[in-house]
């Protein structure tokens, strides 16, 4: 029989305030531990003035150790200390003294003190009463809106966004990943509304003293973290699919005026979930899955178990206005959340430590997704050079971090979620793949997940599985140990430089290995490190680009040093060698120069494709890196892109116009070597540009998936160096949809051409034009083209027109969400009129922008990111960083962002100081041995 002991704790302010000792570590203590939840959740739209929440949660737990406390997480909650309840299990009975209750803000701790102890080994149930106000701030259990087109009346919804630790913003719970426990969830709200959670609908009834209001009761839920918990309140529509041979019923949520935007998901999530229960070997454990666009969410979409949230431009898309690229981004969205259902929902890491053990497997693992939904998309090899050129970038910063890198505080989660955890993470993951084969990777991914099914893991759990499956495979030696290779991919931050010294006499090859760093210095510590790399390679005697296994491998002995490798006669004199086939390593290689020389010849002659389109990407962007960060000039580096001539492939142009936008962005200011460089930048892009037929909408050019996204790559370029084709077709098309009778139904500007017509109609045109615009975005209902109207608006070169847009921006009574406040600045920051605007916008408003997105965003570090990579000189990084000194407070959630946006302005000085006036003369000499620089000068 049941015992029960009712505590009824009350506490004064005074009695609270002498209270000492708190515990204030940043990790919960262990002596307890959840087992279910009852969450009972009112929730009250009725009135704009005032939307808020109130509840109770009852939660059943053990006791592992001994403890005098119950401590637990709540932020932001009114909870009523006076009806605090405990119960106790089992047949003994408790008498507990007088308690306390205490908070530690920082920590945001909630401290129930007894003065009796909890007994090892029993079960209790807390019971807590909370309230709220729905939040703002895009986290937590928050607020929403939009307005419905056919009454224009504002609609009220209320939804959740809990990772990575904001479910205590919503119920007081053991905010941490590895505690998990069962749900059952009670939403009350207005019968004219609908609920959904994580699990199905199980009943409904109505709400006692709440006239007009039921109960929506969920089945219980699996064992889960709280951060994966979700429900929201709203009138939303649906639309239902599901594919043969399943049992699991997809509905895609939209409001009811975009319902007819829902198709091409609903299509997509089915087929999908059923690839990865195939080549998981584990069925998805629930019923349903609920995909839902919300009009304002911070994240590109939020994998919760069964209710899967989303921004409207991640799930959303209108055939004849979406553009091919969005249509990939939401596919890749879809797919990359459902890919969490398993990485992350069903083995969740052990603690923040190992994000990536969930961004970077889902990550990998969509790009898999992707590949085998729309094979003739090539977009596996698209995804994986992406992911490669940013951690490129992003991981030869000093301030770059591991992948599995301790956190110390909730405060530092946040930074987490970025290239690293994200993008090195898959990139380190297709790497294991390429070497362990398929039957290995798959194999070690399903005994990792097998084993630690509605647990928690860490990456030393995933290493254990890998390493016996490639011993069973053979793929490495019985002496290896996959955790000693991989951590060095994972435990410390970089990548390595593969250096390839070759003797064209003996025909020996020495290979040595050191970070990489974009500023070219190697510090003692620097030189230190050392990776475990797997050296793919080939020439053009074999031409074998298919085969990713390791003919050899850079080893570290044990003190950690690299081991130095000599290869003998793998090459003859007259032949290029080259290393990391399809970029299947995480690593750059610098070639001695007479190799460069030799590879540089096969790219300028007729057999260019006889390399791998990967190698010719992964060439291109090493070739340009090495000239950005001073390991060689840019005259090699010239004479290898005059091949693009040539080049009708999208991956190669990917690599090369990534790389080069630095350079033009850095050499704006220097009105000759701009427009030098722009020369140069035609010479090679025309060919391509009239080959994909310009900004004509032409079937040919258009007719598969990678030829619509070089077309629009190529034009965008072509325009923004002022092509006059490009240019005078762009405008062209933008007056002719200004003369139609109604420009929001009669837009004839292919969908996948806008960006670029748009942002070069309102770089050439006129305040007029900016108006025209803007009205289509107040006006239109698709949110991939409002988004694309809000990035070319900040195109302008009137200073007056971009200082009312950059007002208008952050001003809540008008139109731009607070997601999207962001792409707006940074459009503007980014252009040379702009730069400066946004600069001062951003001092003169610190105080207020921090109050703007609110304590727990990163977003000022991603405005101060955009604003670093336009800062060139001494005097304006003096006050950028004066400014940050002064109001350090403002970024304690953006530390690395501000780590990186230091060094990102000290390189674009350092190089300027290096590149600018040997760049005028060598793009001098340059353009008139090509008979350009006389007709560029008459121009």
């Amino acid at each position: 029989m049941e015992n029960r002991l009712w505590l009824t704790l009350g506490i004064s302010l005074m009695a609270m305030l002498a209270l000492t000792n708190a515990y204030t570590h940043y990790r919960l203590p262990t002596a307890i531990k959840p087992d279910r939840y009852k969450l009972k959740v009112i929730t009250h739209l009725e009135n704009p003035a005032n939307l808020t929440f109130n509840g109770q949660v009852s939660i059943r737990f053990n006791v592992l150790e001994e403890t005098n406390n119950i401590t637990l997480h709540a932020q932001n909650l009114t909870i009523d200390e006076n009806r605090i309840q405990l119960k106790s299990y089992g047949d003994k009975k408790y008498r507990l003294c007088k308690e306390s209750v205490q908070t530690v803000a920082e920590q945001d701790y909630y401290i129930i003190r007894l003065c009796q102890p909890l007994e090892k080994g029993q079960m209790y149930k807390l019971k807590l009463y909370f309230s709220g106000i729905l939040s703002e701030k895009l986290h937590g259990y928050y607020r929403s809106s939009y307005v419905a087109k056919e009454t224009n009346e504002t609609r009220w919804l209320s939804v959740t966004q809990f990772e990575p630790a904001s479910a205590r913003a919503a119920f007081p719970c053991f905010d941490e990943p590895n505690y998990k426990a069962k749900f059952i969830i009670w939403m009350g709200h207005h019968k004219s509304l609908t609920a959904l959670s994580n699990m199905p609908l199980e009943k409904q009834m109505p709400v006692n003293g709440l006239t007009d209001f039921i109960w929506s009761v969920f089945e219980e839920s699996v064992p889960m973290s709280t951060y994966l918990v979700a429900y929201t309140v709203n009138d939303f529509k649906y639309k239902e699919s599901k594919v043969e041979g399943s049992d699991v019923v997809f509905r895609t949520w939209a409001r009811g005026d975009y319902i007819n935007q829902c198709d091409y998901a609903a299509e997509v999530g089915p087929n999908v979930l059923q690839y990865y229960e195939e080549v998981f070997g584990i069925p998805f454990p629930l019923k349903k899955v609920d995909e839902i666009a919300i009009p304002d969410f911070s994240a590109g979409a939020m994998e919760n178990w069964g209710l899967v949230t989303y921004r409207e431009t991640a799930l959303l898309f209108a055939p004849n206005v979406s553009s091919e690229s969005n249509k990939q981004r939401i596919a890749e969205v879809i797919a990359h959340e459902l890919a969490h259902q398993w990485f992350g929902n069903l083995v969740t890491m052990k603690w923040w430590t190992d994000l990536w053990l969930n961004e970077g497997f889902a990550t990998y693992i969509a790009s898999l997704g992707l590949k085998n939904l729309n094979p003739e998309w090539d977009s596996y090899n698209a995804d994986s050079l992406d992911n490669s050129l940013s951690i490129f970038r992003r991981d030869a910063q000093l301030s770059s971090h591991p992948i599995s890198q301790p956190i110390l505080n909730t405060s530092q989660i946040g930074e987490r979620f970025d290239s690293i955890s994200y993008k090195k993470g898959s990139a380190v993951l297709r790497m294991l793949h390429m070497l362990l084969g398929q039957d290995g990777f798959f194999e070690g991914v399903r005994d990792y997940l097998m084993k630690h099914k509605y647990g928690n893991a860490e990456q030393d759990d995933l290493w254990a599985a890998f390493t016996e499956k490639a011993h069973k495979f053979n793929r490495i030696e019985p002496k290896y140990d996959m955790k000693v290779i991989m951590d060095s991919w994972t435990l410390q931050t970089g990548y390595p430089l593969v250096r390839v010294n070759r003797n064209y006499e003996t025909g020996a090859i020495e290979i040595s290995q050191h970070r990489y760093l974009e500023n070219n210095t190697i510090s003692d510590e620097e030189a230190k490190k050392c990776w475990w790399v797997p050296l793919s390679y080939t020439t053009p005697n074999e031409l074998d680009f298919e085969n990713t296994s390791p003919k050899v491998w850079m080893e570290c002995d044990e003190s950690g040093k690299s081991v130095p490798l000599k290869l003998e006669n793998v090459v003859g004199p007259q032949d290029w060698i080259i290393f990391n086939i399809q970029l299947s390593g995480v690593y750059r290689v610098m070639y001695d120069m007479d190799n460069w020389r030799l590879l540089n010849a096969t790219l300028n002659s007729d057999k260019f494709s006889s390399i791998n389109v990967m190698n010719r990407a992964h060439l291109i962007d090493d070739v340009i890196s090495f000239a950005w960060s001073g390991y060689h000039d840019y005259d090699i580096t010239f004479d290898v892109l005059e091949y693009l001539t040539k080049e009708r492939e999208y991956l190669p142009w990917k690599a090369a116009l990534d790389g080069l936008s630095s350079v033009i962005r850095l050499l704006r200011p220097f009105t000759e070597q701009h427009d030098y460089f722009k020369t140069y930048l035609r010479y090679i892009i025309e060919p391509i540009y009239y080959h994909v037929e310009g900004l004509n909408n032409s079937l040919e050019a258009t007719k598969t998936h990678s030829g619509i996204l070089l077309k629009s790559l190529v034009t965008g370029w072509a325009c923004r160096i002022e092509l006059e084709d490009c240019v005078q077709t762009a405008v062209n098309y933008f007056q002719q949809w200004k003369q139609t009778k109604n420009p929001d139904e009669e837009n004839q500007i292919p969908a996948d051409l806008r960006p670029t017509v748009y942002c070069t109609a309102i770089r050439h045109g006129d305040k007029d034009d900016w108006q025209f615009l803007w009205q289509r975005y107040r006006a239109s209902n698709v949110a991939t083209e409002k988004r694309t109207i809000i990035v070319s608006l900040g195109c302008s070169r009137n200073e007056k027109v971009l200082r009312d847009y950059i007002d208008l921006t952050f001003d809540k009574a008008e139109y731009i969400r607070t997601q999207d406040v962001t792409f707006a600045f940074s459009s503007i920051a980014r252009s040379e009129v702009g730069a400066p605007i946004a600069r001062d916008y951003f001092a003169q408003n610190l105080a207020a922008l921090h109050d703007f997105f609110g304590p727990q965003s990163t977003d000022l570090g991603r405005l101060l990111s955009s604003l670093s990579s336009q800062i060139i000189s001494t005097e304006d990084f003096e006050k950028i960083t004066q400014l940050i000194d002064s109001n350090k407070e403002y970024f304690k959630k953006a530390e690395k962002s501000v780590q990186s946006a230091y060094e990102t302005i000290n390189f674009n000085i350092q190089w300027i100081g290096r590149n600018v006036q040997d760049m005028k003369s060598r793009l001098a000499d340059r353009l008139s041995l090509m008979g350009l620089l006389k007709t560029h000068v008459d121009a």
